[in-house]
């Protein structure tokens, strides 16, 4: 029978150990795009599928909900708390009051990813709405939902951003309205961003704080949020289960729905999907990428959400950009590989980056030749920042339409006019040797970039076998340079056996060659390739693995290894991005100039209510319906207060006035405010 139960009894229940994992379940292996997207189902009231629990009725291993921080070199995690539990200690432990033993038996991603991010693990932020982005409410009495710009992994300094861990931690040590002010809401990037504007209400911003911190606390509450069920089994339905558990059932896919739609107005979807997977048997079609690009083309403003896609797009669109935009898409895969930005389709870090560049390739006539350098340094640099700031994990459809709009822009032989724009794009989750060490999942869009990024620098990757590059449809395989099972047996320390996944000791290559490869030392399995081909050296150098692993002096120096390509990998990533970072905004980056009597036309849209004004970026007067106000905030709130707003509303004018530019492309005027 199906039960519910909250957030905060979950993580509870976790801590006092009443909650554990079968031994044997896999590790937490999500990425925290996925994290993202949990929680904001759970805010909007989206079944994120009900988890299993079980009461098992034999001896079983048993082990923690993972909870430790990110691998770090030279620092032990502490080892997963593993340990059996025998049939009479869970049969005690059931007739107990309240001890409500149960394993997770199916669930254990979404368990892990709440207990982090509630527990600060992972950073998990709530970004709130501005004011005027709130339809049919105030701040106050709007839903949950409605206040959601997005979660992410950093705070919005232009937007209330809160942290679940904070509100987890007011709410588990009842802090005092002083100590929440001080400790969380004025270390916060919105507040040392906008407390020393005249119009900034220190008090009423406070309030809308602890406003979003009590909505969150008590969607933690919520007694109907998690739906479980608990089953009592012996060892036989135990096994069945697992046998049967990923075969369930089968999802409905966005695309499916789509296509019964197109249908009804002559365009077999499907049909056109399978039309280019037998013409193109060499490339991988992901269907939603051309349909986002199809609703980014069509759209005004820009939208690419599914929402949009469903009720706006027709055939008609389909017809027209389809074909087209599939060529498009075959001629950036062909450019990204024979630059080297990928190694084959399969490990790319971010299929959805392949949009904005598909924009590009459009404006700029469709062939890539058509460049010039400038474009081609800039397609590079964004590229790769993109990836090693994790720029594309979580709202990517915010991502995708603003780097779709930049590269229109450079497409156009026009500078950047937002400098925090430079600053987001920036932002590199790498910035050491000793960072490289916490990335040993192939989800992780770091992790991928990294093996790309050796590829990028080596000119191409080689087969061992033979020197020849690797191609585009290559099946590939992250190889542990020191294979894992070997290491298993001759490390001891254990920090060290935790790098042993890390993208330090990791290389591509060929699919049937990594089985070959089994559990031997390094120079074992080496000398077997090298018999193969004599010049193995020059394509473990290509691999940026020192040629000296032939010769066995190093099988045992796993420490020393992994400390040396780290150390490479890192000084790649230095060379194409932190080095380049000045030179390259420099080269792209041009602030916009106005003259003091220069007016720029803006406009604000508040509760379904259009308001426009004449901003003046030089002196930061706006002129609306016959009044001058000194500060864009000043005028906003006489916006809102005209549209039904209370006197004492305050309200950000920077965010709250937009522009459209010479492009076309909606702005806030926030990207003025430098000048």
């Amino acid at each position: 029978m199906e039960q519910t139960q909250s957030l905060k009894n979950l993580i509870l229940d976790i801590d006092e150990q009443k909650i554990f994992l079968p031994e044997f379940q896999r590790d937490f292996v999500w990425e925290i795009s996925k994290t993202y997207d949990l929680f904001d189902s759970l805010v909007k009231d989206i079944f994120i599928g009900a988890i299993i629990y079980g009461i098992p009725s034999f001896e079983i291993a048993i082990r923690e909900v993972d909870n430790r921080k990110k691998i770090t070199k030279g620092k032990k995690r502490p080892a997963l708390i593993i340990k059996t539990i025998t049939k009479a200690e869970i049969e005690k432990r059931q007739k107990l009051d309240k001890s409500n033993f149960r394993l997770i038996l199916d669930g254990q991603q979404r368990t892990t990813a709440i207990y982090r991010a509630l527990k600060g693990t992972d950073d998990v932020w709530f970004i709130a709405k501005n004011d005027d982005e709130i339809v049919n409410s105030s701040f106050e009495t709007a839903k949950l939902e409605d206040l959601l710009e997005e979660f992410s992994g950093s705070q919005d300094f232009e937007r209330l951003s809160i942290r679940l861990s904070d509100v987890w931690d007011i709410e588990q040590n009842d802090y005092d309205e002083e100590d929440i002010k001080e400790k969380f809401f004025k270390n916060s990037s919105y507040y040392k961003n906008y407390a020393n504007e005249v119009t900034f209400d220190e008090k009423l911003e406070f309030k809308k704080y602890r406003n979003l911190k009590k909505k969150l606390a008590d969607l933690f509450k919520s007694e109907k949020l998690l739906s479980f069920y608990l089953l009592d089994m012996n060892l036989e339905k135990f096994v069945v289960f697992f046998e049967r558990s990923n075969t369930r059932g089968v999802q409905l896919n966005f695309i499916d729905i789509l296509a019964a739609k197109l249908y009804t107005g002559n365009f077999n979807l499907k049909e056109k999907i399978k039309e280019f997977e037998v013409n193109n048997p060499n490339y991988d079609l992901i269907p939603e990428i051309i349909v986002r690009s199809i609703a980014y083309i069509k759209s005004t403003p820009k939208e690419i959400n599914r929402n949009y896609i469903l009720t706006q797009l027709n055939a008609n669109d389909f017809k027209d950009w389809w074909d087209k935009l599939c060529k498009l898409y075959k001629v950036t895969l062909d450019f990204l590989f024979l630059n080297h930005f990928i190694i084959s389709q399969d490990w790319m870090p971010y299929d959805n980056m392949i949009i904005p560049m598909i924009i590009f390739l459009k404006e700029i006539g469709g062939d890539y030749h058509l460049m010039n350098p400038l474009q081609k340094k800039f397609i590079s640099f964004w590229y790769w920042n993109s990836i090693f700031s994790f720029r594309y994990s979580g709202s990517s459809n915010e991502r995708i339409i603003e780097d779709s709009n930049v590269l229109i822009q450079i497409a156009n032989n026009k500078k950047i006019n937002s400098a925090s724009y430079f600053n987001r794009l920036t932002k590199l989750q790498v910035l050491s040797s000793d960072d490289v060490y916490s990335f040993d999942k192939k989800a992780n869009a770091i992790y991928k970039g990294i093996l790309n990024i050796i590829n990028y620098s080596s000119g191409g990757l080689l087969n061992w076998n033979n020197d020849a590059k690797l191609s585009l449809n290559s099946t590939l395989e992250d190889h542990h340079i020191f294979p894992k099972n070997y290491l298993n047996k001759v490390l001891i320390n254990e920090a060290d056996k935790d790098l042993i996944d890390c993208v330090a000791n990791r290389t591509l290559v060929p699919k049937l060659q990594n089985i070959k490869i089994s559990d031997q030392a390094p120079s074992e399995y080496l000398k077997t390739i090298q018999a193969v081909n004599p010049e193995i050296g020059k394509s473990l150098e290509n691999h940026l693995i020192i040629r000296e692993l032939l010769d066995g002096e190093y099988d045992d120096e796993f420490n020393f290894f992994i400390n040396l390509r780290a150390e490479a990998i890192f000084d790649i990533i230095k060379k194409v991005m932190i080095d380049t970072k000045e030179n390259f905004k420099d080269e792209f980056y041009e602030e916009l100039k106005f003259e003091e009597s220069a007016n720029l036309n803006v406009f604000s849209n508040y509760k379904g209510n259009r308001a426009d004004a004449v901003f003046n970026p030089s002196t930061s007067k706006v002129f609306y319906k016959g009044n001058l106000y000194e500060t864009p905030s000043a005028a906003a709130i006489a916006v809102k207060i005209e549209f039904g707003a209370q006197d004492g509303s305050t309200e950000n004018g920077w965010t709250f006035w937009k522009f459209v530019d010479e492009n076309g492309i909606e702005k806030k005027i926030s990207e003025l405010r430098s000048n």
